[in-house]
């Protein structure tokens, strides 16, 4: 296969980088040890920009004795700071029900949550309780950080309204009860929000699957009655929701995550409800996203979720950016931001068992972790190239940063978790490039940037000894394919690369001034 990158054509702007952005989970982690450590390696490795938090109004609204809410947003407050402290910009779910203005403050859910807590997921007894909620929330962090920083935030109301976190934990029709509930609850946000300024953006419903739920929603919005205002349609500034490939229990029948899936049954079939509604461009925010779902669950519940922790899951990931970089603009996509889903992070109670995180029990980095910091390195320009006799699974994504340098994604991968993949041989070719520069081959896939590896062939210790973790932590380490050089380059830059089965090659040429 030959691969010939043209460094001197026009190139495209990327106009976003959708892909380097997480749904923090659980939000009260942000106070604990453990929560600050990951955020602060994620920062520190640039690996995000953008990430969910939950509003957790449920802590933040009570009743006085006399009747009258009140609101304690100190811990809000300590989570926001820290957030912007490091670097990163939030999106903010603004959910559960605080029991202060629940219609049944017993109604709360099955499943324990973090630190205990059962959230509640009850219409609010007065809708214009809950505005005004929301409007003292959006109040308080704009006068706290400012309305040149809130601009520049997300806000969307409630969480996958068209499962078991809304109105009720059955899943039915939702038209009979939960989406008219809903879509006044979204008007009472709305108006809420608002009421502060109109530049603050918001959006929903962040649905989970449901594509009727999305339509009838976006219909709502464009032509239905307001119930804060009386008036036809309510404003919204993004649509938000969840894209997962696969349900796990769906690997017994053969399938597989898909990213063509992703694209095609997913991406575009949310794109064109929006364009049915007359919004064509309405920004589409995948506030989560993963290979599968189930972040509750682990191997021990389905065993094929060992991929989340090897180099097919970044193979992965490094494919679908690429399938999305080129298809958006053929399909008229809008989309944003995508944000990887790490709600099993606070499960974990050995290494390596499956759950979506970034890193283990014992602080390992996982593949797809470097996956993310390889990615977040790319250009926003998108070189023109050409290709010979390529092969199917193989793909690339060639850029240039504003400085200059060349950022250059390759990979080898297949859908198919289960499929033993031979190695591809690929000349890669950048023609028009001059002078001295520093050249870097970052790699990560069996035996590079891969501590799961590691830990298998130490026999998968559950106490690991001291040598034993700084191996594992070792062979985590993102790991350059051979030692960083320079040369000088007179017109080209040739390298010719064997790509293992769900390899992923990140080349960096930087010039030299």
């Amino acid at each position: 296969m030959h691969i010939s990158i043209k460094a001197t054509d026009d190139q495209t702007i990327i106009q976003t980088n959708f892909w380097n952005h997480i749904h923090f989970h659980p939000t009260d982690a942000i106070e604990d040890i453990w929560g600050k450590r990951v955020l602060e390696k994620v920062a520190q490795d640039q690996a995000a920009k953008y990430v969910r938090m939950y509003a957790m109004l449920e802590d933040i609204v009570t009743r006085s004795p006399g009747g009258e809410l009140q609101y304690d947003f100190t811990m809000n407050d300590h989570r926001l700071d820290y957030l912007l402290g490091l670097g990163f910009k939030p999106l903010i779910c603004y959910n559960f029900m605080p029991r202060a203005i629940a219609k049944n403050p017993l109604q709360l859910s099955k499943l324990e949550r973090y630190k205990g807590k059962r959230i509640n997921y009850s219409e609010p007894a007065d809708y214009l309780e809950w505005q005004e909620v929301v409007y003292q929330y959006a109040r308080h962090v704009t006068e706290r950080y400012g309305i040149e920083e809130v601009k520049q935030w997300y806000m969307h109301c409630w969480n996958e309204p068209d499962l078991h976190y809304w109105l009720s934990d059955q899943i039915y029709a939702v038209h009979q009860e939960k989406l008219p509930a809903y879509c006044r609850l979204y008007d009472h946000f709305a108006a809420g929000v608002k009421r502060v300024s109109s530049v603050l953006r918001i959006g929903g419903p962040s649905a989970c699957y449901d594509r009727n739920f999305v339509d009838a929603f976006l219909r709502h919005t464009r032509e239905g009655r307001n119930d804060a205002t009386g008036e036809v349609g309510t404003p919204i500034d993004f649509f938000s929701v969840h894209v997962y490939s696969i349900n796990p229990a769906e690997f017994s029948k053969g399938l597989r995550p898909s990213v063509n899936g992703i694209v095609q049954n997913i991406f575009q079939e949310y794109s064109d409800i929006a364009k049915r509604h007359g919004y064509g461009d309405l920004e589409i925010i995948a506030d989560e996203w993963g290979a599968s779902s189930n972040g509750f669950s682990n191997v021990d519940h389905y065993p094929d979720l060992i991929f989340r922790e090897t180099e097919y899951f970044p193979a992965f990931y490094v494919r679908m950016v690429d399938t999305l970089i080129r298809e958006m603009p053929k399909r008229q996509i809008p989309l944003g931001k995508m944000m990887i889903c790490l709600s099993g992070q606070h499960h974990l109670d050995r290494d390596f068992e499956g759950y979506r995180s970034f890193f283990t029990l014992n602080d390992y980095k996982k593949p797809i972790y470097n996956g993310y910091v390889l990615m977040a390195k790319l250009g926003n320009r998108l070189l023109s190239h050409q290709t010979v006799d390529m092969e199917e699974g193989v793909g690339i994504i060639p850029t240039q940063d504003d400085n200059g340098s060349y950022k250059i994604a390759l990979y080898y991968t297949d859908d198919d978790f289960s499929k033993k993949l031979g190695s591809k041989r690929v000349s890669l070719r950048l023609e028009g490039i001059e002078g001295r520069c520093r050249i870097r081959h970052y790699r990560l896939d069996h035996t590079h940037s891969n501590a799961f590896t590691t830990f298998k062939e130490l026999g998968s210790p559950s106490q690991p000894t001291q040598q034993q973790r700084e191996a594992i932590q070792q062979a985590g380490e993102l790991t350059l394919y051979y030692p960083e050089y320079t040369a000088d380059l007179q017109g080209s830059y040739e390298e010719h690369i064997v790509l293992t089965g769900h390899a992923v090659s990140f080349l960096e040429l930087e010039p030299i001034n």
